[in-house]
């Protein structure tokens, strides 16, 4: 490229100079972040785009003209005596209780503490008064969501840090702290571009030789996910996705690990990870619960009552948590912020599924005011606002808003805002007559979706609606193909309340296509889910469509339902939409429905059920409570029910009448661990006991799909993710050791020094011999050495071998651990134990890969893969003067972290029947591990991880006759 071509530096000009680097590495050479080099390669129109300019233009055009750019010195400090003092002892002293309170999320107590020290004058230099704003800072921005507050205390310290006056460690996190002020969503704070030059600084001044960086690392990942997703750049949150995941290890501060897990629930949510994000977010909730953290609990129960109505859950669940977080707001004297809003989005979609549309549109009023005062996007609400008008049959307004998101020129999700105006102007097309001008509206946000590579539930709520108006505008072939793309974007995005509103749009195209009855049975199995989510104008307009089908098939009461029908939609205040049914179909088409009354069993029978069964993201109880739906329908009068078997045969009604005893019984599991049977009081037809036992089963394949998705309450069975690599003797069911087996499979090539931590019992060893079995030594010699289990007078010797008679009782030559080892693996366990004396020997092999045994007068070569393990933070051990820095640099080539089983509750059923198979005395069959066995063993704490939960099988067991079924009597987790 020659120079001239370069001057411009537009987004062409820089893909050729970055050519095949990544952005990251190209950004590593020019001084700056990731982010920035996405931005200069965005159209020059592109709100967010940027353009190159000063030193790093300068730079881009010595690299255009074949030259090696050098890096920013970093800023020069001043030279006087107070720009070079540090904080001192006795003004740490005076923090260190203030700092431990935020740790606690005594945010009162650490409010008051910290203005006490202020106004004490005992903080003397500029660095310790910088600490104590940025700790008031976090106190504003984390207890109380209030980001400007924070942002005044800050101000004036990111003042003295650009002039040079903070010591390196508390420019960090004045550094990390405006990151993530400029990261908040407030629309006059909010900038990309400023995050990323904090997160750079910060960056610089971390380098790879500062300790305890953990936190503040972990605090700029959560910024830089933050800013991509209130940007709204799909690439770059997908390209940053696990990040905050991977800063994480070696996190210790509550705090920041509650605020990791909040971005990585959202994570889950953008990626359309439905049944994750749920979960994510009611971990958040119970963790924040837990610890203190009002204003996190409360934004997860926001987002958690958001994620359960797009399971279909009932309205008043969703009403209930926003309570609760509401409560805890006002407790907890939290600022109108985004919790507040997300509240509200929660809040007036539950009221609209009520229909109790005048409270959903002061909810909506209310949170539009908190929207417009922080200068948000108008998105976050435009759903639920644009469904509102939609069903009140205010279409003007409609457009208006449509006008609205279109033209939205702010910084938060600029696309997705412009995106959400399309599809909402392409709804108001539908609605107002134009469906052929609606579905290319459709078709159009999803190609500006696609081209952004991101927002897949928009992109599916686009595809539905695209199905009915294709359909409506009489183009059948498209409908059918966006019909099939919406499905399989349901299986990757499941949505109970999604899939209702596909199988209705569905019963109207099978209904234009002349095929009455199949339209008829998907609009039945809509009309369930929609009657079962307590969603009732969606339940109307179903009616709606059923009795047009019927009206279009002459059907003889048809006109009768659909007058029914429209009258029950004025009746709730909503204005029905235009007339698309179907036109009538020719008389041989018509199949009209039995009129005896009588159930209609048989094949036939079942279509309705199985359609209301398979709903994509039901979960759990949604499932047993149609179950049983199902079943009265089928059988009137019956008194059908259901209930769960305990490991000595007991049942506990959860559904159905309990006076009446039923006379017919099926019993069907999850595949969870969990017996359930459903049963009916009468007589069934000749072949009812067929039917039952059908739909039991299908049931049972339901909920154990519910399970998998992750839609079930009860923990997961053992499944292995498609494509998952064989590791031998590693037992993963959570995405934590999921991810952990991938990496060990990744090492398999690779002679690398490993160093495994993670708390005692938690698996260390078991890690460090499948990176053993896994790699290309697995047929030579694995060598475990505990360093904690040898005297220290004896470890050199036991480590590097010796000579007979190199010391006093040396009768024997010995060649050490690690020459025994030579051509295989040597796992050295607690090697923050090593005595300091030795550290440098075992630094030599390592670098050299030379032993000096004791006695010998020259070295030994040998060729030793080492595998590290410790429950100890190295890091500390390197503060104290206790392990050798340089060690602990050459021991970190390849950092991995066992999470504790607290973290990952998932394995625990796992483990258990690994260890109840493992344990059973050879030649018995193993006991089934009884559902409250189950439930006990997940609600345990498990302090001693992994090796207490064998212990405790093992205890189990151990005393006989050993049971079928072992539950919870017979568990001895307490000893």
């Amino acid at each position: 490229m020659s120079r001239t071509e370069a001057e411009g530096f537009g987004p062409e000009a820089i893909r050729a100079l970055r050519g095949e680097l990544s952005r990251a590495a190209f950004a590593r050479r020019l001084g700056v972040t990731p982010l920035t080099v996405y931005r200069w390669e965005l159209p020059q129109a592109a709100p967010q785009a940027r353009r190159p300019r000063g030193r790093v233009a300068e730079a881009l055009r010595l690299l255009a003209e074949g030259g090696q750019p050098t890096l920013p010195p970093p800023p020069a400090r001043l030279a006087t005596g107070l720009a070079r003092q540090e904080v001192s002892r006795e003004e740490r002293a005076l923090l260190a209780p203030c700092h431990a309170l935020l740790r606690r999320a005594g945010w009162r107590a650490a409010e008051d503490a910290l203005l006490a020290v202020l106004a004490s004058g005992g903080l003397r230099s500029v660095g310790a008064r910088a600490l104590a704003a940025v700790g008031l800072a976090y106190v504003y921005r984390w207890g109380f969501e209030d980001v400007r507050r924070a942002f005044t205390l800050l101000l004036p310290h990111l003042a003295e840090a650009d002039a040079g006056r903070l010591p390196g460690a508390v420019e960090v996190h004045v550094h990390a702290m405006a990151a993530n002020l400029f990261a908040s969503p407030d629309g006059r704070l909010f900038d990309p571009g400023k995050v990323n030059v904090h997160v750079a600084r910060a960056e610089a001044l971390l380098g790879p030789n500062v300790f305890a960086a953990a936190e503040a690392r972990c605090h700029l990942r959560i910024a830089e996910m933050s800013a991509a997703f209130y940007m709204g750049a799909p690439e770059l949150i997908s390209r940053q996705k696990g990040r905050v995941q991977e800063a994480l290890a070696g996190v210790s501060d509550p705090t920041m690990r509650v605020l990791a897990a909040d971005v990585l629930a959202h994570e889950a949510a953008f990626q359309g990870e439905g049944s994750l994000a749920t979960r994510r977010f009611r971990e958040l909730a119970q963790q924040a619960g837990r610890e203190g953290y009002a204003f996190m609990e409360a934004r997860g129960l926001a987002f958690l009552a958001q994620r359960r109505l797009d399971e279909a859950a009932e309205p008043d669940e969703a009403l209930t948590l926003v309570r609760r977080a509401r409560e805890l707001a006002w407790d907890g004297r939290l600022a109108r912020g985004f919790t507040f809003i997300f509240a509200a989005r929660a809040e007036a979609d539950a009221l609209l599924r009520l229909a109790r549309f005048a409270e959903a549109e002061a909810v909506l009023n209310e949170g539009d005011a908190v929207l417009e005062e922080h200068g948000w996007t108008p998105q976050h609400l435009a759903v639920q606002r644009a469904r509102f008008l939609y069903l009140t049959g205010r279409y003007a307004d409609l457009r208006r808003l449509a006008a609205r998101l279109s033209g939205y020129a702010g910084p938060h999700l600029q696309a997705h805002t412009r995106a959400t105006g399309c599809w909402v102007e392409a709804l108001v097309d539908w609605v107002e007559g134009h469906a052929q001008r609606a579905a290319e509206g459709f078709a159009n946000t999803q190609a500006r979706i696609l081209e952004g590579n991101g927002w897949p539930i928009l992109r599916r709520d686009c595809l539905i609606t695209e199905v009915g108006a294709r359909t409506a505008a009489g183009q059948l072939p498209e409908a059918r193909t966006a019909l099939r793309r919406a499905r399989a974007l349901l299986e990757q995005c499941p949505s109970a309340w999604s899939t209702a509103r596909l199988l209705r749009h569905e019963g109207a195209l099978l209904a234009r296509e002349g095929r009455s009855r199949e339209a008829r049975e998907k609009l039945e199995a809509s009309l369930a889910t929609f009657t079962l989510a307590g969603d009732r104008p969606e339940a109307a307009l179903t009616r709606r469509r059923l009795a047009q089908v019927a009206r279009a098939g002459g059907e003889p009461d048809a006109e009768a339902r659909l007058v029914q029908s429209e009258e029950e939609l004025r009746r709730l205040g909503i204005t029905p939409p235009p007339d698309f049914s179907p036109e009538p179909l020719p008389a041989r088409e018509l199949e009209a429905p039995a009129s005896d009354g009588a159930p209609r069993l048989g094949a036939e029978a079942l279509v309705v059920p199985f359609e209301r069964l398979a709903v994509r993201g039901m979960g759990a109880p949604l499932i047993q409570r149609e179950l049983v739906r199902v079943l009265e329908g089928l059988f009137p009068g019956v008194g059908p029910r259901l209930e769960e078997l305990d490991s000595q045969g007991r049942a506990t009604l959860l559904l159905g009448e309990d006076d009446v005893p039923a006379s017919e019984w099926v019993e069907f599991g999850d595949e969870c661990g969990r017996r359930l049977r459903v049963g009916v009081a009468g007589p069934l037809p000749a072949d009812g006991r067929a039917l039952l036992t059908s739909l039991a089963r299908l049931a049972g394949f339901a909920l154990e799909v519910a399970v998998l998705r992750g839609f079930a309450h009860a923990e997961p069975p053992v499944r292995e993710p498609e494509g998952a690599p064989e590791v031998p003797g590693f037992i993963a069911a959570s995405p934590a050791m999921h991810k952990l087996k991938a990496e060990l499979a990744g090492l398999s090539g690779s002679r690398a020094t490993v160093i495994v931590t993670g708390e005692s019992g938690s698996g260390k060893e078991v890690v460090a011999r499948a990176l053993h079995r896994l790699s290309a030594r697995a047929e030579r010699p694995y060598v475990a050495f505990n360093c904690a289990a040898v005297p220290r007078e004896l470890f050199e010797g036991q480590l590097f071998g010796y000579r007979r008679g190199a010391y006093t009782g040396a009768a024997t030559d010995h060649p050490g651990v690690i020459r025994a080892a030579h051509g295989g693996t040597l796992f050295l366990d607690e090697i923050g134990e090593l005595p300091l004396e030795v550290q440098p020997k075992l630094l030599r092999f390592l670098e050299n890969g030379e032993v000096f045994p004791l006695g010998e007068t020259r070295p030994a070569q040998v060729d030793v893969r080492v595998i590290a393990a410790t429950h100890r933070d190295l890091g500390q051990l390197v503060r104290e003067g206790r392990f050798r820095e340089d060690l602990y640099y050459r021991l970190q080539v390849v950092p991995m972290r066992v999470p504790p089983l607290r973290e990952r509750r998932e394995d625990v059923v796992a483990l258990a029947r690994h260890f109840v198979n493992h344990l059973t005395p050879e030649g018995q069959e193993p006991p089934q591990l009884a559902p409250d066995a189950l439930a006990a063993l997940v609600a345990h704490s498990w302090p001693g991880n992994v090796r207490e939960l064998r212990n405790v099988i093992e205890r189990s067991l151990a005393f006989g006759p050993l049971p079928a079924v072992l539950g919870a009597d017979r568990l001895r987790i307490r000893g």
